[in-house]
C-alpha cells in the first residue's frame, strides 16, 4: 500500500481513502466513527458540521463494511452542504421560516453519491439563502477558519471547507454562482470545481424546497482535497438528470504534459490584493520555470470587455425573480444613500428587472459564451484571483443575506472597497458557463491560506482539473490547520 496510510486517516484524500476502504485497510464504520469523534472533539469553535445523523449513518456504514467494497466510494463517510435536499435531514439554508422543514428525499446529486457509496452523516454551514462571503445564519450560528477563528470560512459552501481543512470529512458537494465552492475553497486551503454549467444536476437546493426550476447561472459541484479527489466527484455527479435525450461525454483533458499547456496570467481589472497578485505572479513564473507557455496578460481578457457589469446584472435579476416585495423594497432602501450608478444601486436595479430586461441579458451573456469560445482557441488555461482578498474578519453584526452586504467594505491592500465587490473574480467563470478549479497556492498570503482558480473552454472540466493535478505535482497536496492535524 501506498505511503498515505502512515498518515492519520483524516488527512487522506478522499481518493486515497476509497483505496483504503477498497483494499480492507479500514472500515466504513470505523472512519466514521474517526469523524465523528473529530467533529465532537474540534468543531466547538469552527461550527462546521450543523447537523449529524449518526445512527442513520451507522448503518450504512456498516452495510457498507458487509458489501463487497465494489462500489466506487466503498461506503466513505461525507458531509454535504446544509442547503441540499437530504431525506430526513433538515433542510433550511439558515433561514427561521425552514427550520421545521425535513427533507423527504434526495437531491439529485446526492443521491448519485449515496448510489454510488457515500455513507451521508452530516451537513455543512451556510449563510442565509446560500447568499453571501461568510457562512453564518440565525439557526447554526457562525462558521469560523480553522486557520483562523476570528475570520471568515467565505461562502456559501463555507462549512463545507472548514469540514475538509478540519479533518471531518474528505469530500463535499457544494454549489456556486458567486464563488460558493471556489471562495471557501480559497479561505480554507481545499480544492474546489465549479463545473461546466448544467453538467450536474442543481434541482434540489433549498430554497424554495420542491422546486423544479434551476437558476441560469447556479452549478453543483465536488470539493476535496485533491485535484484527484474533484475528478472521482465529477466522475460520479456528472451526467443529464433525464433517462434519455443526451449523454454527457466531456471530453479529455486538452493535454497530458505541463509544457503543451497554454497558460494566460491575469492578476488586473478587478480590485484584488497586491500581495496576492504578486503570489500568483510568482506561482506563475514557477509554472514557467517547470515548462508551462506563460502569457502575462497586460489588459482585461477580450470576452470581458464591455461587460463588466452583465454578471451583476443578470446575476441579482436571477436573485430577485425569486424574492418577495418586502426584501425587493429593502434594497431599494439600501441603495438610496449611495449614487446612481454604484454598485449597491445597479444591484438594487437589477433585482427590479422586467423579463424583457433579462432576455436581454441573457442574449448579452450568449454573445460572451461566444467569445470565450474564440478566445480559448489561444489559450488552454486562464490563472487569476479567486475574490479580492484572502479571508477577511468576521462581518456579522449588520443583519443576513444580500441587502445589509451592499454597505459593507472590505480592506483590500490598504484600500477601501465595496464588499460586493468580491463577486467579480468569481463572476468571470460564472457569467460565461466556465469550468474553474481552485487549489492552494503554496505559501500564505498575509499570514492565511490562499487559492489560485484555473479557468477553461465550456466543457473542458477535464483540463482544468488535469491541469490542476500537475500543479499538485509541483506545490505538493493538503495541508491541515495548526491544531487540526
Amino acid at each position: 500500500m501506498t505511503a498515505f496510510l502512515q498518515k492519520a486517516p483524516h488527512q487522506w484524500t478522499a481518493v486515497e481513502t476509497v483505496a483504503a476502504l477498497k483494499a480492507r485497510k479500514i472500515g466504513a464504520l470505523e472512519l466514521l466513527e474517526h469523524g465523528l469523534d473529530r467533529r465532537a472533539r474540534l468543531d466547538g469553535d469552527v461550527n462546521s458540521v450543523v447537523e449529524v445523523r449518526a445512527e442513520a449513518a451507522r448503518q450504512a456504514a456498516k452495510a457498507a463494511d458487509a458489501s463487497d467494497a465494489s462500489s466506487p466510494l466503498a461506503g466513505l463517510p461525507m458531509t454535504i452542504k446544509e442547503t441540499y435536499e437530504i431525506e430526513g435531514f433538515h433542510t433550511t439554508a439558515g433561514m427561521p421560516e425552514l427550520k421545521d422543514y425535513v427533507s423527504t428525499d434526495d437531491a439529485p446529486a446526492v443521491a448519485r453519491l449515496r448510489a454510488a457509496g457515500a455513507v451521508i452523516w452530516g451537513k455543512t454551514n451556510v449563510p442565509v439563502a446560500a447568499s453571501d462571503h461568510q457562512s453564518y445564519n440565525p439557526l447554526h450560528g457562525v462558521c469560523r477558519n480553522p486557520w483562523d477563528t476570528s475570520r471568515t470560512v467565505g461562502g456559501s459552501s463555507g462549512g463545507a471547507a472548514a469540514a475538509l481543512a478540519a479533518g471531518f470529512t474528505a469530500l463535499e458537494l457544494g454549489s456556486d454562482i458567486g464563488g460558493s465552492i471556489r471562495i471557501p475553497a480559497h479561505f480554507c486551503r481545499v480544492w474546489g470545481h465549479k463545473p461546466t454549467y448544467d453538467i450536474i444536476p442543481s434541482r434540489g437546493q433549498v430554497p424554495p424546497p420542491g422546486a423544479l426550476a434551476t437558476s441560469p447561472l447556479s452549478v453543483s459541484g465536488p470539493m476535496g482535497r485533491s485535484a484527484a479527489d474533484l475528478e472521482l466527484g465529477l466522475d460520479l455527479l456528472a451526467g443529464s438528470e433525464r433517462d434519455s435525450g443526451w449523454v454527457l461525454n466531456l471530453p479529455k483533458p486538452r493535454h497530458k504534459a505541463l509544457s503543451d499547456y497554454r497558460v494566460a496570467v491575469w492578476t488586473g481589472g478587478n480590485p484584488v490584493d497586491p500581495a496576492y497578485a504578486a503570489a500568483i505572479t510568482e506561482y506563475a513564473d514557477i509554472l514557467a520555470g517547470q515548462g508551462a507557455r506563460v502569457t502575462r496578460l497586460d489588459a482585461m481578457p477580450a470576452p470581458l470587455i464591455d461587460n463588466d457589469d452583465l454578471y451583476i446584472a443578470l446575476l441579482f435579476a436571477t436573485i430577485g425573480s425569486g424574492v418577495p416585495q418586502a426584501e425587493l423594497d429593502a434594497y431599494a432602501a439600501a441603495a438610496a444613500g449611495h449614487p446612481d450608478g454604484s454598485l449597491p444601486d445597479r444591484v438594487a436595479r437589477a433585482t427590479r428587472s422586467s423579463l424583457a430586461d433579462f432576455a436581454g441579458l441573457v442574449e448579452r451573456q450568449a454573445k460572451l459564451r461566444a467569445a470565450w469560445r474564440a478566445w480559448f482557441a489561444d489559450f488552454d488555461i486562464l490563472l487569476c484571483p479567486v475574490s479580492m482578498t484572502v479571508a477577511f474578519p468576521h462581518q456579522t453584526e449588520d443583519g443576513h443575506g444580500p441587502v445589509p452586504q451592499m454597505s459593507r467594505v472590505l480592506d483590500v491592500g490598504g484600500e477601501t472597497r465595496p464588499y460586493m465587490e468580491n463577486l467579480y473574480w468569481p463572476g468571470v467563470a460564472t457569467l460565461g458557463h466556465l469550468p474553474s478549479t481552485v487549489r492552494p497556492l503554496p505559501d500564505p498570503v498575509r499570514g492565511m491560506p490562499a487559492g489560485i482558480q484555473a479557468i477553461s473552454a465550456e466543457f473542458a472540466d477535464r483540463t482544468t482539473i488535469g491541469f490542476t493535478a500537475l500543479c499538485d505535482e509541483i506545490f505538493g497536496g493538503f495541508v491541515p490547520p495548526p491544531g487540526f492535524a
